[in-house]
């Protein structure tokens, strides 16, 4: 098994197969399974992926290092990431809540449906909530960096791009990744100014250490405003 990874783990297989089979569990949940299926999927996803990582060890094809600077101006660039992401339905102001919604949440131009949000829920399973924190800001945010800022950042860029440099990548690489990034997400406003600060630290440092942590503290204090908050509709 082991000799069988060796051989097809070169950079692309190892920055963006988790990130794959990651979407690929978002397929499953489309199914009707059940109220609590997504969670559970949820929880699944997040062991086959971290094992994946950690097998495939992808930050051997990107610059990863840096100084622990770095780390606190990711950790900064985060906190502003999450205000942004969560303060437009924060507000004391329905009408803003609902024309966000409505025109910078999917589906443009109708309401979302935060219902199934529910089933990550701590009082009905402190499990399932758990594994949705843990999932989401220490195993999904690396992953996306890897494959978003790590891969295809740097093959939009330029086709021989495993050995080009973060800081190297051309501007319009930089935009339309962020632009993809952004339409990953049901707040697509809101990603695309994550995917704009994420890979501007990238460029910054050229390294992913600054925007994992940024990632990961966005993903991480996100997820504890939901569950403090009961804002399931985050997740």
């Amino acid at each position: 098994m082991r000799t069988m990874l060796e051989r097809l783990n070169g950079a692309g297989v190892a920055l963006a197969a988790p990130f794959f089979v990651w979407l690929a569990g978002i397929a499953v949940t489309l199914l009707p399974l059940g109220f609590y299926a997504p969670a559970y999927v949820y929880a699944g996803k997040t062991a086959v992926c971290a094992a994946l990582v950690a097998a495939l060890r992808p930050w051997r094809f990107v610059r990863c290092g840096g100084t622990w600077r770095d780390v606190a101006l990711g950790v900064l660039v985060g906190l502003a990431v999450y205000v942004l992401w969560a303060w437009p339905e924060c507000v004391p102001w329905d009408g803003v809540t609902a024309w966000y919604r409505r025109w910078l949440v999917m589906p443009i131009g109708g309401m979302p449906d935060y219902a199934a949000s529910w089933c990550y829920a701590w009082d009905r399973s402190p499990a399932l909530a758990a594994a949705k924190l843990v999932g989401s800001a220490f195993v999904i945010a690396p992953i996306e960096e890897f494959f978003f800022r790590g891969c295809l950042m740097r093959w939009l860029s330029q086709r021989d791009w495993q050995g080009l440099p973060l800081a190297a990548v051309g501007r319009q690489a930089f935009w339309a990744t962020a632009i993809v990034f952004a339409f990953e997400h049901d707040r697509f406003v809101a990603g695309l100014l994550a995917g704009l600060a994420y890979g501007g630290l990238a460029v910054r440092t050229n390294s992913l250490r600054a925007p994992i942590a940024a990632h990961v503290t966005t993903n991480l204090i996100l997820g504890l405003h939901v569950l403090l908050a009961d804002a399931y509709h985050f997740w």
